[in-house]
C-alpha cells in the first residue's frame, strides 16, 4: 500500500479484537503518515511483506518455555505460509497446532446426525472451519448453538 507521498506504509503493529478482526497500524517513514485498518486477518494477509505476529499472538508465545519457543515459532510459521497467511493471531497459532485438523466432542458428533443428510456435509465444513478459525481444538455444542443462531437466527433447539 502507498502513502500520498508515493512511499510505501508499513505495517507496524498488529492487534486482535474482541469481534474476531484485527486492526494493523500503517506508518509512512517518509512522511510521517500514519493510519489504521481493520478487518480479518485474512484480508490484511496480502498487504503484510512477510509473516507478522499480533501482539496477542506474541504473548501468547512468550509463555511457553524457553526451549519450545523457536520450535511453536517454527511451525507456526510453517503452517501459515503453507496457506499463505502472513498475519499470525492467536485462532491461526491454535489452528497450527491443531495441525488443521480439529476434533469433534461426542455430544457434538451426536448432534451433528441429527442434521439432515441433505445439508450435514456443508454443516460439518462449516463448523470444522469455524472452530479452526478461532483456534478450538474441537468442535463443541455451544459452537455449534452459535453457528446455528448466525445463519438461521435461532439459538436454542433440540438436540
Amino acid at each position: 500500500m502507498q502513502c500520498g507521498c508515493d512511499y510505501f506504509l508499513r505495517i507496524m503493529d498488529i492487534e486482535e479484537l474482541p469481534s474476531d478482526s484485527v486492526f494493523a497500524k500503517f506508518h509512512c517513514d517518509r512522511c510521517e503518515f500514519s493510519l489504521g485498518a481493520e478487518g480479518s486477518a485474512k484480508e490484511l494477509d496480502s498487504m503484510a511483506p512477510h509473516t507478522l505476529w499480533s501482539d496477542e499472538a506474541l504473548y501468547q508465545l512468550s509463555r511457553l518455555p524457553p526451549y519450545l519457543l523457536p520450535l511453536v515459532r517454527e511451525e507456526v510459521e510453517e503452517f501459515a505460509s503453507t496457506r499463505g497467511q502472513r498475519v499470525v493471531t492467536v485462532s491461526r497459532v491454535g489452528s497450527a497446532r491443531n495441525k488443521g485438523m480439529v476434533e469433534w466432542s461426542p455430544d457434538a458428533e451426536r448432534r451433528i446426525n441429527n442434521v439432515p443428510s441433505g445439508i450435514r456435509a456443508m454443516a460439518r465444513i462449516e463448523l470444522e472451519r469455524t472452530a479452526l478459525d478461532r483456534g478450538m481444538p474441537a468442535v463443541t455444542v455451544a459452537l455449534m448453538e452459535e453457528v446455528k443462531a448466525r445463519y438461521f437466527g435461532m439459538a436454542a433447539g433440540r438436540g
